[in-house]
């Protein structure tokens, strides 16, 4: 619901935006369900794998693990491999040199305009006499016509001379070819066969992330370019990637950059901040060098390399994969307070072996769905049912739980509760100022509320503000939600080590249903399970019944996920592998003393020489766990983590082990 309330004071300090009192409460895909209410007193609820589906394992058998994920950024490494399956890593630092090599073209002649002028002599006239009269063409229609006498003016008079775009009397489109003013001399930048000018449209380089999301990078790469955000939360428009990579992590891919004029070496300089300050402290007048760049860590955490000329951007899905090198720390049984390292890692490496042969349920990660209190999946709902005021209530919505702000709180933290505060109080305006950047979505929605054309009866604007790929993000994250109930409902009725009638396969491309006699000649690999959509269509079973069921549940048909009144949330749905094999998995196990000491080394750390990882010992008193394999696009290294050590994966669990380890250790 949108009130406008009124002040006596002008519509634009007048208007607010009036929440509604409910939230959505998402079905629970098990009996062991939360309560609906909560008193304040209790813990505040976090987003955890019982929420979002993840309830089966394959391997229920095995022994539930202690271990640390992501203590420190660098225990979770992600190299991209590109569709020729190699994987993207840095091996160098250096600034890119001899990228363009200009084509050898016949010099253009005078007379190479006679086609398109009555008279050359003219031409030749003006480049000689300061005071002669512009010229105009004949009418040129055709744009390769009035592109290619560009050209040539440009590579015969260049320096002395201007085309633009001009009209005849009869509206016909043509030239006029005029003497540049003296304060507009062509720069060597304007010669057509300089880099900046004829070097192919995109600029292809290595990207290496330290927590950071992808969305985030973008936008500061994007401010490092000097990029035209156009007063958008999304400033990231002329960069791509091939798929979205981890936060809390160190994370390499390519990246494209849509150029303009700006050559590889303008970009290296730039996103490496050359020729800026060093710091803002006052008194600070040391200059950022490409000697500095090259043996210092990169700025915000975001380092490039291998840069390359390209004819074309890379778009979403231009990848085979990923490899993982993940480090789990303080490694024993979850029911052992110290590890018995020989039976423990050898009881390890054949659960690492059994996995790589039999695989993980392919659930959609807890990444995918958010770290706050209300997940992803419920924007996503909220926009298939059309209720975008809620949708916009829930992107706002102050987890009231936490809206004190702690003692000590980290200023991010500190600044979102603020905020928060803030649309509580139905100050928008300081709402937007007090949102860190990373807020992307928060950040938009306020930022349309705030404009004095829009009006309080337009929840869709205001929700439609918000980056397009994180719109559709919401609403994916709604299918992935489903797809992980039906998953766990099929587990946990048939199990995970055989297909049986009713399930769908996939052969060559096509999809059909298992009778009983073909599934005992069908592999579990082959098992794929539905995503919700248009385009899947599935015949009378049980799969069909339980699939429109849990629609039904949330107020949704198989219909209404094609028919939204917003073409782009009209979902075509798709089928994914319900089980999932790591290729190319192995396991390593290192003894340390220090709980946090680094032990792996990032692409840039190598180059660099800037941390020394520890030696090795047998009598230290810590285990870690490195397991290093390689993923198809959008299967989670997390869930394959989460059949490992059949313990929970969540950010804020992993958060809380991680702050033990830091008090224990300052207790020593």
């Amino acid at each position: 619901m949108v009130q406008l309330i009124s002040t006596g004071q002008d519509n634009r300090a007048a208007a607010t935006w009036r929440l509604p009192p409910r939230a959505i409460t998402m079905p629970s895909a098990d009996t062991d369900a939360r309560p609906a209410k909560r008193t304040r007193t209790d813990a505040p609820h976090r987003l955890g794998e019982r929420d979002v589906g993840l309830l089966e394992y394959i391997h229920a058998d095995w022994r539930p693990l202690h271990a640390i994920l992501k203590q420190r950024y660098t225990d979770f490494l992600v190299h991209e491999i590109d569709l020729g399956g190699h994987v993207t890593r840095i091996t160098s630092l250096a600034p890119p040199t001899d990228l363009f090599v200009p084509a050898e073209a016949a010099p253009g002649q005078w007379e190479d305009l006679a086609p398109y002028f009555d008279a050359v002599d003219a031409l030749k006239a003006l480049a000689a006499d300061a005071d002669a009269a512009p010229v105009d063409s004949r009418a040129l229609p055709d744009k390769a016509d009035r592109t290619r006498v560009h050209q040539l003016i440009r590579e015969l008079a260049g320096a002395t001379l201007q085309s633009e775009a001009a009209t005849l009397g009869d509206g016909t489109p043509a030239i006029r070819v005029a003497r540049r003013s003296a304060d507009a001399r062509a720069r060597p930048r304007d010669d057509p066969r300089s880099e900046a000018v004829a070097a192919p449209p995109y600029i292809h380089f290595t990207l290496q992330k330290t927590n950071r999301d992808s969305q985030e990078a973008l936008q500061w790469l994007a401010r490092f370019l000097k990029l035209d955000s156009r007063g958008r939360a999304s400033a990231a428009n002329q960069l791509s990637v091939a798929g979205t990579k981890d936060k809390r992590a160190v994370t390499v891919q390519r990246v494209a950059l849509q150029r303009g004029r700006r050559t590889a070496m303008d970009v290296w300089n730039m996103i490496n901040h050359i020729g800026q300050p060093v710091s803002s402290a006052p008194g600070e007048t040391r200059w950022r060098t490409r000697e500095l760049a090259l043996t210092t860590r990169a700025e915000r955490g975001l380092r490039i390399a291998h840069l390359a000329y390209a004819s074309a951007p890379l778009q979403l899905g231009d990848l085979k994969g990923n490899q993982f090198t993940i480090t789990l720390r303080d490694v024993r049984w979850a029911d052992e307070s110290a590890a018995d390292v020989p039976s423990l890692t050898a009881a390890l490496t054949q659960q690492v072996a059994q996995m790589e042969e039999h695989g993980f349920l392919n659930y959609f990660g807890m990444q995918r769905f958010g770290t706050g209190q209300v997940s992803t999946h419920a924007v996503g709902l909220a926009v298939l049912r059309g209720d975008y005021a809620e949708a916009v209530r829930l992107v706002l919505q102050a987890p009231a739980d936490e809206a004190p702000a702690d003692e000590g709180a980290p200023p991010a933290v500190a600044a979102v509760r603020a905020a928060q505060a803030a649309v509580a109080a139905r100050d928008y305006r300081e709402a937007y100022r007090l949102y860190p950047k990373t807020c992307v979505a928060e950040r938009a929605v306020l930022e349309k509320m705030c404009s004095p054309h829009w009006s309080p009866n337009d929840a869709l604007g205001a929700f439609q503000h918000i980056p397009r790929s994180l719109r559709l993000m919401y609403v994916h994250a709604y299918q992935s939600y489903l797809w992980n109930r039906l998953v766990s409902e099929r587990v946990r009725r048939h199990g995970a080590r055989a297909p049986v009638a009713g399930d769908m396969i996939e052969k060559d491309g096509t999809h059909r249903v298992l009778t009983a006699e073909d599934a005992a000649h069908a592999s579990i690999e082959q098992v794929v399970m539905p995503m919700p959509g248009a385009e899947v269509h599935l015949p009378e079973g049980w799969l069909a019944d339980l699939y429109t069921a849990m629609l039904q549940a949330d107020g949704l048909t198989p219909l209404s996920l094609a028919s939204s009144r917003q073409p782009e949330y009209r979902l075509k749905g798709a089928f994914r592998r319900m089980v999932q094999k790591p290729a190319g998995m192995t396991c390593s196990f290192l003894r340390y003393d220090d709980p946090d000491a680094p032990l792996c080394a990032t692409d840039e750390d190598a180059l660099l020489h800037s941390e020394a990882l520890p030696a090795a010992s047998d009598a230290a008193p810590y285990l870690a766990l490195q397991l290093v394999f390689q993923l198809p696009p959008s299967s989670y290294a997390t869930v394959l983590l989460r059949e490992l050590l059949r313990t929970d994966t969540s950010a804020h669990a992993h958060k809380a082990l991680t702050k033990q380890a830091q008090d224990a250790r300052a207790a020593a």
